[in-house]
């Protein structure tokens, strides 16, 4: 891997910063209202169903009352403006509100969208990957996709164990199998091609309907000290977001 991809994971004028340092940024920059009215405006442009509406109208009143409401959605939004990542990886996509996200802010990344298009999922429509590719298209999106289908512990794997696999990723995004076993399986899947510097998202670590999945989270952090971690348990049901250290980079800045 060259230089240049790997210094993609750093902050233009913030090299020297701490992966500390990087995601308390990293944060601040998700809770600006800047970044809800940047999110609010992607929004505008795509098919909206009722949980992105619900989003909007939450970052609609943040604007309002000046509240501090960073979720999955802010979080995306400040990781694709600071580390313009060239690859992105996303298991549970449904109608393609996230990768739109990350689509709307870096048009020329590479997607990974991994889904199974269960139907009805969540009681809402899961349309599958057409629908998908045209809301990245409503974004101005113009680099490749690439639609996997199936289940995420079979398909990225299968993708991963190719001659030439893609990654490792700038950022990801699990927010597919909520069991237990599911999560923890789509996270060790993920974590190894995770680039240095790079980010990873996971949802809904306070969702009432997945009590335990906080806790699936802070075992696979308890297991990768490579990870640090902030996470915000307040706002809508939860997100957790880690970086990757940043030793390897470093190591690769003192080679020749």
């Amino acid at each position: 891997m060259s230089m240049n991809r790997l210094a993609r994971t750093t902050p233009a004028g913030h090299e020297s910063l701490t992966v500390d340092q990087r995601l308390d940024l990293l944060v601040a920059t998700a809770r600006r209202p800047r970044t809800y009215r940047q999110l609010i405006d992607v929004f505008d442009r795509i098919v909206a169903d009722p949980y992105l509406l619900k989003t909007r109208e939450r970052l609609t009143n943040a604007l309002r009352r000046n509240d501090d409401c960073w979720d999955l959605c802010c979080v995306l939004a400040a990781a694709a403006e600071l580390f313009q990542p060239r690859t992105y990886l996303e298991i549970g996509v449904r109608q393609g509100r996230s990768a739109a996200i990350v689509a709307a802010i870096c048009p020329a990344a590479t997607l990974y969208l991994l889904d199974m298009w269960c139907p009805q999922y969540a009681g809402v429509e899961n349309p599958g990957p057409e629908f998908v590719r045209e809301q990245l298209r409503r974004v101005g999106h113009h680099g490749p996709v690439h639609i996997l289908s199936g289940r995420s512990q079979e398909t990225l794997p299968a993708l991963m164990s190719r001659a030439d696999p893609p990654g490792p990723f700038e950022l990801m995004t699990v927010d597919g199998d909520h069991r237990d076993a599911g999560a923890r399986a789509d996270l060790q899947n993920v974590v190894a091609h995770l680039a240095p510097g790079g980010v990873l998202v996971f949802d809904d670590i306070a969702h009432a309907d997945y009590p335990t999945l906080y806790d699936t989270w802070t075992r696979f952090l308890a297991a990768c000290p490579e990870l640090t971690a902030r996470e915000n348990r307040s706002v809508a049901t939860g997100t957790a977001v880690a970086m990757r250290s940043l030793e390897r980079l470093s190591h690769r800045a003192a080679g020749p």
